[in-house]
């Protein structure tokens, strides 16, 4: 009995470790494995992050993409603009020429009748036209080629006094040109938000007036910016609904100072009505949804164009010279005049 005992508490002992030796093997197997999941989700983990950044790279090159299209769209737009703006330019430019040819042929037409019959050559008067785009806005009737001839043939004639008081009426008390600091040149619209500090007495936000004939030389004469800039700046106000409304038949114009300077003809009168309506009617209706985007702002700058450069004239034209007296018909021969006046008109032409 003694001696069984010791033989049963062997055994049990035994059976003990043998439990615990399988216990160990099971969870060394189970520590290999989680192991193995370790470095298996460790992998993963660095494979997702370099899954993450490729798409990080991606998402940053499209944006770079995309803010390059956006740029080019910008630059497109700014060119069709552009464009546009040529376009209706030299348009305004063929009909002037049109009517100058026209008006030319008739003088000659009537001349050769004359010269036929034996009756005297009357001088050539050339009849008044209805201004058109932003001459007729501001009232502006261009100096034709053969006065500035006229003028320099005759450096000894006096100034008329209706000249010399243009050059003076509308100038305000404002800083001169060549006080006013230069640097980068603004946008038109930048340089009108600063008429209507400067100029408060000719531009207004709320109700308007019609400007003067010619003020885009008195404010050539003031600004330090090249003549293109001004004459786009003043397209930008001139063709605002507010001052279209404003130019009728028979309503007083100002200067700079904000003095009278004569009264609104109806060419001018006209032309505006008829500009007002093609905004209205190129404005979208009110209360209906509105298109995408990209097709509202190349509208707008269509729309804009439109009205830009359909009242802006040439910035590339010459310098228009101030009216200058008419000199005698017996100064120079009707048919020597016709012709120089027909060569300086395709000599204008061609140089276009």
């Amino acid at each position: 009995m003694i001696e069984e005992r010791p033989f049963r508490l062997m055994a049990a002992l035994e059976g003990r470790a043998d439990a615990l030796l399988g216990a160990l093997r099971d969870s060394r197997v189970q520590q290999d494995a989680l192991r193995s999941r370790l470095t298996e989700l460790e992998q993963r983990r660095v494979s997702l992050e370099a899954h993450n950044a490729q798409l990080a790279a991606e998402v940053r090159e499209e944006a770079a993409q995309r803010q390059a299209l956006a740029s080019r769209l910008e630059a497109l737009e700014r060119r069709l603009a552009d464009t546009e703006a040529a376009r209706l330019e030299l348009e305004e430019e063929n009909r002037e020429l049109d009517e100058q040819n026209r008006e030319l042929e008739g003088h000659n037409h009537r001349l050769q009748e004359r010269l036929a019959s034996g009756a005297p050559a009357p001088v050539f008067q050339r009849p008044g036209r209805q201004a058109r785009g932003l001459s007729a806005l501001i009232g502006h009737h261009r100096a034709s080629p053969a006065s500035s001839d006229e003028h320099h043939d005759t450096p000894d004639a006096p100034t008329p006094p209706a000249e010399a008081a243009a050059t003076d009426v509308g100038a305000p008390a404002a800083t001169p040109q060549a006080d006013l600091p230069i640097g980068e040149a603004p946008s038109p619209q930048a340089l009108l938000r600063q008429w209507y500090r400067r100029y408060d007495a000719a531009f207004f936000k709320g109700h308007t007036r019609p400007l003067k004939v010619g003020i885009h030389e008195d404010l050539a004469a003031l600004e330090p910016w090249p003549e293109k800039l001004v004459r786009r700046a003043l397209a930008c106000y001139v063709n605002l609904p507010r001052y279209l409304k404003s130019v009728r038949e028979g309503a007083e114009r100002i200067d700079l100072a904000g003095h009278p300077a004569g009264q609104v003809d109806a060419g001018a009168a006209e032309h505006a009505h008829k500009k007002l309506e093609r905004l209205q009617a190129d404005r979208p209706p009110k209360g209906k949804p509105g298109k995408p985007r990209a097709t509202k702002r190349r509208s707008r700058a269509r729309q804009e164009t439109q009205a830009s450069g359909a009242a802006a004239e040439p910035a590339a034209r010459p310098e228009p010279a101030p009216p200058a007296p008419t000199a005698p018909a017996t100064d120079e021969p009707d048919d020597s005049r016709l012709q120089r006046k027909l060569g300086e008109l395709l000599a204008r032409h061609n140089a276009r």
